[in-house]
């Protein structure tokens, strides 16, 4: 079964979450680490949806401004 996709504000609010738990410093040494390593892909993810969707949204101003021109 393919996994849903999720949202950049699901990734970012578990990506809050992980980050919470790693700053509170109570977890096993093991858990920190998978966790650490969950944050990381998290954040990568949410890295290249910011850029696609910037790119997306270069590409709309681009039309627009051409629009303008004529």
């Amino acid at each position: 079964m393919a996994k849903k996709a999720e949202t950049y504000e699901a990734m970012a609010e578990r990506l809050q979450g992980i980050a919470d738990k790693l700053s509170d410093g109570n977890l096993p040494l093991e858990e920190m680490i998978k966790l650490y390593e969950e944050g990381a892909k998290l954040a990568a993810k949410c890295r290249e949806m910011l850029e696609s969707y910037k790119a997306r949204l270069d590409v709309i101003e681009k039309q627009n401004a051409e629009n303008e021109d004529e």
